[in-house]
């Protein structure tokens, strides 16, 4: 049960492996089984999202439930644009790597549709992305723990 609650707790927008990784520490998991869950958790809403994105963009973005949610993930994306004109698709993975709220696999999501990136490379990157995120979360647990047993 505690494998689905680190699973479930990664798909979610803003928590993701930023905070699957350290519940399942703090639920006894394995480090590998708690960053295993986390990161199949956070990468598995990429394929569908962007799926969504590339069909109902028009709709989500003028939708008025979920348009204020969009938006704040396309501004956060837009104020990148200049970083992904000079280093291109290494923006996007060095954005979803640095493991801040909202930057994400979700936003990220956004920022590779604003980007007109297709879903097969996206995907690749972002998942690169979380993998990076996780490691320097998992590093920063480990920190956090040792320092606080300590």
């Amino acid at each position: 049960m505690d494998y689905l609650k680190v699973f479930i707790m990664s798909t979610l927008p803003v928590v993701e492996l930023r905070g699957g990784l350290p519940l399942g520490i703090s639920l006894g998991l394995a480090v590998w089984e708690a960053f295993l869950c986390s990161y199949l958790g956070n990468i598995v809403i990429i394929p569908p999202f962007l799926w969504v994105l590339e069909r109902l963009e028009k709709f989500i973005a003028k939708n008025r439930v979920t348009a204020p949610f969009y938006q704040i993930m396309l501004r956060k994306a837009v104020k990148k644009k200049e970083l992904f004109a000079r280093y291109g698709k290494y923006a996007l993975f060095i954005f979803v790597a640095v493991p801040l709220p909202t930057t994400g696999a979700w936003t990220a999501c956004v920022a590779a549709r604003f980007f007109r990136i297709p879903s097969r490379q996206a995907f690749a990157i972002i998942s690169l992305g979380v993998l990076a995120a996780g490691l320097i979360m998992l590093a920063m647990t480990w920190f956090v723990i040792g320092f606080s047993l300590g």
